[in-house]
């Protein structure tokens, strides 16, 4: 993308800073540290439009059940899969927009969007027209993108990664009120009544997203790259739909071959045109800087592992136990939610810990941390899973690693990206993310289907399943420790000297 900024559109010397409250003459350190009333305000106006798609997913997937039943469908997998796509191809889209004009504007356009597809799901007559619903929906997905890109312009350099860390940190509660919710709402007023929530939720974000000032414009308005846009967001979902039915279709067969070999050729394709054109829709060129390179490579592995492995234990509570066929334990979804009660309280405490901890700690050292908490956290949970007393305490740890995860690896791309260059970044974390994720996704089942029974069309696990799923996550993140040693030494974010264009110490 075109990194030169419109000089119209620069912000002041206070509105730089994210402090637009600030009159008169520079404030000194003590005073700019500590957080205003408009801050506060937008920062708690951020943190719902940004996870909602976590609540959005929880409350979907625990409405998967129901809603196969009532369509009597047995391809119920289409409706996350379909969201899924309409994000990965949105994403660059909503990524360049931001960038030429403003972020609020276009995460505005986009919750609209996702209304729209939140209306038509809820009130779809066939599964058809509710897939239909949810790739409409899926237009939302960027929103999360963008949020934390708003971020680096909302707040002054010393309170960024104070902020990010928030905002990826709230996930730990959210993640632990949401299951609760949807039991609730699942058990009184059925799967419609779930997805109405889902509809208000929307509502509510785009409200909150009112009160968040514009950003300013980081991109000379002009001619989209389309063909870019388009060959990377079709070439990342042809391929995601590729690994998504390669175990149903089977690996060598023509539609899940063929669809990852046409995905990989388009990505090919549009590393060829991005590298040619003066403005492509996300600039590749970034990635020729060992800092961010190992950076978004290191990051996106081990996240998509941590999201992957919280399936394992929703089969692991929540199928019943049967004598030689099924070693699930039987729980109830809001049981298991309040077993996970301690595990999202640690995982937000470690987020907001993070953005205090960057102040005067490398965020690499964070982060080396935070990837050896989660690898031993996996490997307990492998071993220790029977009871709940076992489940709170490897949640426990596996949330404090998770927490760090998610909020250093904003504290890093903070350090090795400028200001203009912060949304092109984190669209890039959030496309690898994605695609390792459904990468990760079908090794797990495989795992877990190498020791299962499959009992009346439905496979039940046994507790190797369980083990040796949480191992492979474990060896998954293990990987990313390793990828993420080639990160060089990072700038400490938001110090005294740091400036808003912040590079790796070399």
């Amino acid at each position: 993308m075109n990194l030169a900024p419109d000089p119209a559109s620069l912000p002041t010397a206070d509105a730089a800073t994210g402090d637009t409250d600030a009159t008169g003459p520079t404030r000194s350190a003590s005073e700019t540290s500590r957080w205003t009333p408009a801050e506060l305000r937008r920062l708690a106006a951020l943190i719902w439009p940004g996870q909602l798609l976590v609540v959005a997913g929880i409350v979907a997937a625990n409405s998967q059940p129901q809603i196969a039943q009532h369509f009597h469908t047995t391809q119920i997998a289409w409706f996350s899969l379909a969201f899924t796509l309409a994000t990965v191809v949105a994403t660059p889209f909503a990524v360049r927009l931001g960038d030429m004009h403003g972020k609020r504007r276009v995460m505005l356009v986009l919750a609209a969007a996702g209304l729209v597809g939140d209306l038509i799901t809820v009130l779809a007559p066939t599964y058809p027209v509710m897939v239909l619903g949810r790739v409409v929906g899926g237009l939302y997905g960027p929103v999360a993108v963008l949020v934390l890109a708003a971020v680096r312009d909302l707040f002054p350099p010393r309170k960024v990664t104070m902020a990010l860390g928030t905002v990826a940190g709230s996930v730990g509660v959210l993640s632990l009120l949401a299951p609760l919710l949807s039991g609730w709402l699942l058990d009184a007023f059925g799967w419609r009544g779930a997805l109405w929530f889902l509809v208000v939720s929307t509502v509510v974000a785009a409200l909150s997203l009112l009160a968040v000032p514009e950003t300013p414009r980081r991109a000379v308005a002009g001619r989209l790259d389309v063909t870019g846009a388009l060959l990377l967001g079709g070439g990342l979902a042809l391929v995601v739909f590729g690994v998504g039915q390669g175990s149903g279709w089977g690996w060598t067969s023509v539609g899940a071959a063929g669809a990852i070999g046409a995905g990989l050729a388009a990505l090919g394709l549009f590393v060829a045109v991005e590298l040619r054109v003066a403005a492509p829709i996300l600039d590749l060129r970034m990635l020729k800087r060992r800092s961010l390179a190992t950076v978004l490579l290191g990051s996106s592995v081990p996240q998509a592992a941590f999201f992957a492995s919280q399936a394992v234990l929703i089969f692991l509570a929540l199928f019943p136990h049967i004598p030689h066929v099924s070693d699930g334990l039987g729980w109830s979804t809001t049981h298991n939610a309040i077993v996970g009660v301690p595990a999202g309280l640690v995982t937000f405490a470690a987020g907001v810990g993070v953005g205090r901890a960057v102040r005067t700690v490398s965020p690499r050292a964070v982060w080396y941390a935070g990837l050896t908490v989660l690898t031993a956290g996996l490997v307990l949970a492998a071993f220790y899973h029977r009871d709940a007393a076992q489940i709170v305490m490897t949640g426990v740890v596996m949330g404090l690693g998770g927490g760090i995860l998610m909020a250093g690896q904003q504290a890093m791309i903070v350090s090795v990206v400028s200001a203009e260059e912060q949304a092109a970044a984190n669209g890039l974390s959030s496309l690898l993310t994605q695609v390792f994720l459904a990468l990760v996704n079908q090794m797990l089942y495989a795992v877990l289907a190498a020791d299962s029974t499959v009992l009346r069309g439905t496979a039940f696990y046994h507790d190797d399943a369980f083990t040796h799923a949480y191992l492979a996550m474990a060896a998954v993140v293990a990987a990313g420790l390793l990828i993420s040693l080639a990160i060089p030494r990072l700038a400490r974010p938001g110090g005294d000297a740091a400036p808003d264009t912040v590079t790796a110490v070399r």
